[in-house]
């Protein structure tokens, strides 16, 4: 029982203990600026779109950034004009407790040509 003591005396929220798989697809001009078109990321339980931007464009060229992210006082976001698709739905980027174990992200940045 001591090992079940422990983890009950934790500091840490139970959100933080538990980790879900997501993989990002980069679609359109993301694509393009990145090495790869798919990325796994491990993050917390119920995290959002938005929290999953650091994690991606961490060692990612400027022009993703910039393509990707506006970047706030408090943290670096998805810019809105980048759609977030789980799953073929669309989904608004800063709703938490969407994504779960195995779901797939889609980035899409406006596509700009005439």
């Amino acid at each position: 029982m001591p090992a079940l003591q422990a983890f009950h005396d934790s500091q840490r929220p139970l959100a933080s203990i538990f980790q879900v798989k997501i993989t990002v697809q980069l679609l359109g001009q993301a694509r393009q600026l990145s090495p790869t078109e798919r990325v796994i990321l491990h993050v917390e339980e119920g995290a959002s779109v938005d929290e999953l931007v650091p994690h991606l464009l961490t060692g990612a060229p400027d022009s993703l950034h910039l393509i990707l992210s506006e970047r706030s006082r408090e943290a670096q976001q998805l810019r809105r004009s980048v759609m977030a698709i789980r799953n073929n739905e669309t989904i608004e980027p800063s709703a938490r407790d969407l994504l779960k174990d195995g779901d797939e992200v889609s980035l899409l940045p406006p596509m700009s040509g005439g």
